[in-house]
């Protein structure tokens, strides 16, 4: 077992292959934080090609490599990925429109008619209303938006 490593004798290839399996842990484990330790792995590897230092000076390199890119990739994510009601609101298009009025294309009748939102027109239900007034979306469900009159003036 000659090609197993000793600690006397870590490579730089060896922080790489660990680096590939945090890579494949990432892919195989919900979240974001095995590509961070695995960034630091690949660094690592970097060090060790260009200067090769002693295997307690890369296991301390490695462990404040790790530290730091966690607390550089959750700071990086925090400012891409912002937790905003728009980002949780993935594939639930018609739920952002809540709390927008609107103004009603064809006249609410019997509960149903039409709104315009921005350059397109939506299925509506609420109370019998007019062309041309302003109403509250309250509720979206799929392609339906649910309204209520906006107390105040017609359009």
């Amino acid at each position: 077992m000659d090609w197993l490593p000793t600690l006397e004798r870590v490579q730089p290839w060896h922080w790489w292959v660990l680096g590939a399996l945090l890579l494949i842990l990432e892919v195989a484990a919900p979240g974001v934080f095995f590509v961070w330790l695995a960034l630091a792995s690949f660094a690592l590897g970097l060090v060790v090609f260009i200067l090769p230092v002693p295997v307690a000076v890369q296991l301390l390199l490695f462990a404040v490599l790790s530290v730091a890119s966690v607390l550089l990739g959750r700071r990086y994510l925090s400012r891409v990925l912002p937790d905003s009601p728009e980002a949780n609101s993935l594939n639930q298009g018609s739920g952002r429109l809540v709390g927008q009025t609107v103004t009603v294309t064809q006249a609410i009748e019997n509960g149903v008619g039409r709104v315009r939102v921005a350059d397109g027109e939506w299925r509506a239900t609420g109370p019998d209303t007019p062309a041309g007034a302003r109403v509250l979306i309250v509720a979206a469900d799929g392609a339906t938006l649910h309204v209520r009159e906006v107390s105040g003036t017609w359009t």
